[in-house]
């Protein structure tokens, strides 16, 4: 993402915060944006919002930036005679149009839908894990680098800039489940190898368990497996 793009996102969200928290008393915010946009705004009652976050930036003719933008607006729902309240996410399209270094929006903010779910692709890791060394090595990574319990470095390769997550949230992690792109038993291990896993694991804190996943680059260094790599997405199945 370009500079451009960057400012751009950050002057959407601000301008989107404007508008949502506008009324018709209060709308000073939003004008300073778009001179008398408050003008038209009826109620007195600002739009609740949180977790607002640039979703997507996009170029458009005329030196113009089309910004998606996404919150989650306060919304109440009546469930067997009960007001139940929950936050709804929205998404809004705002164009914004930089010229030298000032920028301004171009209207005002488009709501818009949000993208379909699709299905999810299948992965690609076939492979067993029965190598009882690979296993305590990813047992004991999962456990320093999630929990702090224990040494990250003692499990990862010296070259990897890994480094434990701080400060530490869960209090329990606890591998569930191993795969890999190929199977990998328990024979001595040959330096050089490499592995890719799929590790699936169970994040425990304050009495709550959420399932999470990871893919680990492994590699073999003086007979034993290290971690060379956090992966950010897995492999898909071809």
């Amino acid at each position: 993402m370009s500079t451009q793009q960057q400012e751009a996102g950050a002057f959407a969200q601000a301008y989107l915060s404007a508008w949502l928290t506008a009324t018709s008393d209060d709308h000073a915010a939003l004008d300073e944006y778009s001179p008398g946009a408050g003008a038209g705004i009826q109620g007195r009652s600002p739009i609740s919002y949180r977790d607002l976050a640039v979703a997507s930036v996009e170029d458009a003719p005329g030196d113009m930036t089309t910004v998606i933008v996404s919150a989650s607006l306060e919304t109440t729902d009546d469930e067997d005679g009960e007001e139940v309240t929950s936050w709804t996410p929205y998404w809004y399209q705002v164009a914004v149009q930089a010229d030298g270094d000032t920028l301004a929006p171009v209207g005002l903010p488009t709501p818009v839908s949000m993208p379909a779910t699709g299905s999810s692709p299948d992965l690609g890791y076939p492979g067993r894990v029965v190598s009882r060394d690979l296993q305590a090595t990813v047992d004991d990574f999962m456990t320093a680098y999630l929990t702090g319990q224990g040494d990250v470095t003692r499990v990862v390769s010296p070259e990897s800039t890994i480094t434990a997550i701080t400060p530490a949230y869960w209090t329990q992690a606890t591998v569930r489940t191993l795969a890999s792109t190929e199977e990998i038993t328990d024979s001595d291990p040959v330096d050089g190898r490499t592995a890719e896993l799929l590790v699936d694991v169970d994040l425990t804190r304050d009495g709550t368990t959420k399932p999470a996943q990871y893919v680990l680059g492994m590699t073999v260094r003086d007979g034993r497996w290290e971690v060379q790599s956090l992966d950010s997405a897995p492999a898909l199945s071809t």
